[in-house]
């Protein structure tokens, strides 16, 4: 079993995440720009005061030259003459510069790069792509999007991605302000307080029916220290600070029999029973963020090494 991962795609984007103490903000009249901060991300820059800006997944932010409410998509599609613009810092666990960061996900290069260069953004050496994609006839008026990749000096496992839709937009030149004033400070540390209780985590495996335990331990931990066990792959949505809490248990009803192996041949015989789970694992946040999620058992082993390896944060 692996955990349900996010994928991001560079038009149909939909927001997830929070960022500390923020909503999503309208037009602030009184001023041209209003200022964005995000102080775990370590990271600001200035919007125009008149469009429309909400929190997104890893540290990010969307802003919108339009009011997205009650549209479509939850506003992630821009409509013609609108602009979409999205900062997130993406994972980026094998600590890669942006030029690799592009060739390791098969970006940057072939017919569909437009416009390619080397810029410096807050300071930082920076890829600027103008891409096509390949849409459907409806949303022809999307198909160049803007990127820029570059690194916070804070944090050597993230990208800063940035991308903004149409890339041919008249706004672009509002888009390319807004970028060139991103700054990044030092980022608050790291809240190691969940909003889910280890009491509650527990409770949500052991209020299952027909369940009866022997043995149950549930650890907080970062997301990125439950990736580096190699058990889950990799996501691309969930932030690697954020909390989640790992439950394994062993018992009686832990759920279906699970088959290791591949599927047995048609009309090969008599039919085998798969052997039991002998234990299960959920993993899930810690606070009310989406995120991914998952579940699984085993009938192998009685209890896993991986799960010993972990830290415990709460």
């Amino acid at each position: 079993m692996t955990l349900r991962l996010g994928l991001l795609a560079a038009v149909l984007l939909v927001s997830c995440g929070s960022l500390s103490n923020e909503t999503q903000s309208g037009a602030l009249a009184g001023s041209r720009d209003r200022h964005i901060v995000d102080v775990e991300g370590g990271w600001s820059l200035d919007a125009p005061s008149s469009w429309f800006d909400r929190p997104s997944a890893q540290h990010g932010r969307e802003i919108m030259s339009y009011d997205p409410t009650g549209m479509d998509n939850e506003g992630n599609t821009p409509p013609p003459g609108a602009i979409f613009f999205r900062l997130q810092m993406q994972q980026n666990p094998d600590r890669l510069d942006a030029a690799s960061f592009l060739r390791a996900r098969g970006q940057g290069t072939g017919p569909g790069v437009l416009e390619h260069s080397q810029v410096l953004i807050a300071g930082q050496p920076t890829e600027l792509y103008l891409m096509r994609q390949q849409l459907p006839l409806g949303m022809a008026h999307l198909e160049k999007t803007l990127y820029w990749f570059l690194k916070s000096p804070y944090f050597d496992d993230r990208m800063v991605v940035i991308t903004a839709v149409p890339g041919d937009s008249p706004f672009r030149a509002d888009i390319e302000r807004i970028v060139g004033s991103l700054h990044f400070d030092r980022p608050a540390a790291v809240n190691l307080t969940p909003t889910v209780s280890r009491a509650d985590a527990l409770a949500r495996v052991l209020s299952r029916p027909g369940l009866v335990v022997d043995r149950i331990e549930a650890k907080l931990v970062l997301y990125k220290e439950l990736e580096a066990t190699n058990q889950f792959g990799r996501s691309g949505m969930d932030d690697p600070d954020s909390l989640v809490w790992v439950v394994v248990y062993s018992g009686k009803g832990i759920g279906l029999p699970m088959h290791h192996g591949p599927p047995p041949a048609l009309n090969s015989g008599p039919t085998t029973t798969p052997e039991p789970c002998l234990w299960a694992w959920e993993v899930f946040h810690a606070d009310a963020a989406p995120g991914s999620s998952g579940a699984g058992c085993y009938a192998t082993v009685i209890w896993p090494e991986w799960f010993a390896g972990l830290p415990d944060h709460g």
